[in-house]
């Protein structure tokens, strides 16, 4: 008789380990690359017009992003052979965001079996963090997708030590902090767990590794430090709520949680909680339940490899975010800086829903499940009432066919590239005044109005933050004329208009 090959590692540490069919991970990609596919027509918002109108001109920017460069060099070459556009734009970190599905799945399967990296594979294919950032024309996907790279390889060094094996896994490290600075902290829980490995990996080799990476991005250090001297001090945070939002972000995404308007640092209050109860009480149960199994994980003592790698990967890039931001002020527990480490958050779901014992227990956590992501969804396509992404393509397109000489536009200073973006020409139209400056707002706008029938005043509440935070322009407004009409393109971005 042939002699039966060994069972995988099993899951729940009793039973026997499953065999996943190539087409389950296919149809389980192909369900995600759906899931992405939704808005990707959007509007450019946000940073992307960094992305698209600034450093993506040239193959290595020279901006001061040229300490990460590595997005926007892709982007340009993605530019060069033809793509353009919202949507032909976003293939590219879409591309990078479906990838991440067989890679989870890669990873669960090198961790234990097959069983875990299927299930690893479902949530990351579900997840509306990463389903958003699968959309947006910026680094994240792509480091998220490098960071599993990394971790996979990172676990067969662990299993049998090869140079070339190791090469990669430094090539890997150095595209991850080239593309984002942040990479740094995750590479921190690399080196963790290289020392957790030494007895099957020489303690020199692994951390050779780490100490090869940094080597190679000694030439950057001009680069980053040119970043800080010119914008490292506009980073703001509320720091009591940043580590429950960064959380929040991780499981159940932005746009989720129906949220007003915000000032500087993002603050989040008892008040929104509760204007939030139901949707409160969905996420908590769900996340209780992956709390207590996990706890009781560790209890027991099983599932120790995969406990450790999240602490390892997750909980010590969070920690050391959150050290820094304690110390400095500064946001480095903004989500999107920490994405990289989002997966191996879900690694914790994963391993709750598989040590749940009771059929029933396991229906009803992925229906919790399922009412999060699709509640999380349906918020985020519908990005007019929710979420976090500014529709400048439909403010350009009323202003432009509405601004003329009898119609004027008054903005606050900021950054506007998107809206010329979308409307060449229409800065030469608009006025720009600062309630803070020294010169009478009143009087400039009353100057900048005479003979004009309709005034326009786009609101954007970073500008508003930063220039207006008690929104004395919108009351100047309000005081001087009554005929005022509005129309919301999103919760933070609102265009305004009175008939003077």
């Amino acid at each position: 008789m042939p002699t039966p090959s060994p069972a995988p590692f099993p899951a729940n540490g009793e039973g026997e380990g499953v065999e996943v069919p190539i087409w389950v991970i296919l149809l389980i990609t192909v369900a995600g690359a759906l899931l992405r596919l939704p808005e990707l027509g959007y509007s450019f918002f946000g940073d992307e017009g960094f992305s698209l109108l600034r450093d993506s001109s040239q193959l290595v920017t020279d901006t001061e992003d040229r300490f990460r460069p590595l997005f926007f060099s892709l982007l340009y070459l993605w530019r060069q052979i033809g793509f353009s556009g919202e949507i032909g734009l976003r293939l590219l970190p879409l591309i990078f965001g479906i990838v991440q599905i067989p890679l989870a799945y890669l990873v669960g399967k090198k961790l234990r079996d097959e069983r875990l990296g299927l299930i690893i594979a479902i949530v990351v294919a579900a997840s509306p963090m990463l389903i958003e950032f699968s959309q947006e024309l910026r680094m994240y996907s792509m480091i998220t997708a490098i960071a599993l790279w990394q971790v996979y390889v990172l676990l067969t060094l662990s299993e049998e030590f090869r140079w070339r094996c190791w090469g990669m896994f430094v090539v890997i490290g150095v595209i991850g902090v080239y593309t984002h600075l942040f990479y740094w902290l995750f590479l921190v829980g690399c080196a963790l767990t290289f020392l957790r490995f030494r007895k099957q990996l020489p303690i020199w080799k692994g951390w050779g590794s780490i100490a090869a990476v940094v080597l190679l991005y000694l030439p950057n250090i001009p680069n980053l430090m040119r970043f800080q001297e010119t914008r490292g001090g506009e980073y703001y945070m509320h720091f009591a709520s940043a580590l429950p939002k960064l959380l929040a972000a991780f499981t159940v995404g932005f746009s989720y949680f129906v949220l007003p308007e915000q000032g500087m640092g993002r603050a989040i209050s008892f008040s929104d909680l509760a204007a939030n109860g139901l949707l409160a009480v969905i996420a908590v149960v769900a996340g209780l339940v992956v709390v207590w199994k996990i706890v009781w994980q560790y209890l027991n003592r099983n599932e120790m490899n995969s406990l450790r790698l999240g602490i390892e990967l997750f909980v010590v890039p969070v920690l050391l975010a959150t050290v820094a931001s304690a110390i400095t002020g500064k946001y480095f527990l903004q989500p999107k800086y920490l994405i990289f480490s989002a997966p191996f958050a879900l690694l914790y779901v994963a391993l709750a829903y598989d040590a749940l014992r009771n059929a029933r227990a396991k229906q009803l956590f992925m229906g919790l499940g399922v009412v999060i992501c699709t509640i999380a969804l349906a918020h985020f396509w519908n990005p007019d009432h929710y979420g976090r992404r500014e529709n400048w393509k439909g403010a350009a397109e009323i202003l432009s066919s509405a601004i003329e000489d009898s119609s004027g536009l008054v903005l606050l200073p900021g950054h506007y590239r998107l809206l010329e973006y979308y409307a060449p020409g229409i800065s030469q139209s608009w006025k720009q005044v600062d309630p803070l400056g020294a010169t009478d707002p009143a009087s400039a706008i009353h100057d900048y109005l005479a003979c004009k029938k309709r005034i326009y005043y786009l609101r954007y509440d970073i500008a508003q933050n930063l220039r207006d935070p008690e929104d004395k322009m919108l009351a100047f407004f309000g005081r001087e004329w009554r005929n005022q009409s509005v129309v919301q393109f999103n919760p933070r971005f609102l265009l305004y208009r009175w008939d003077l």
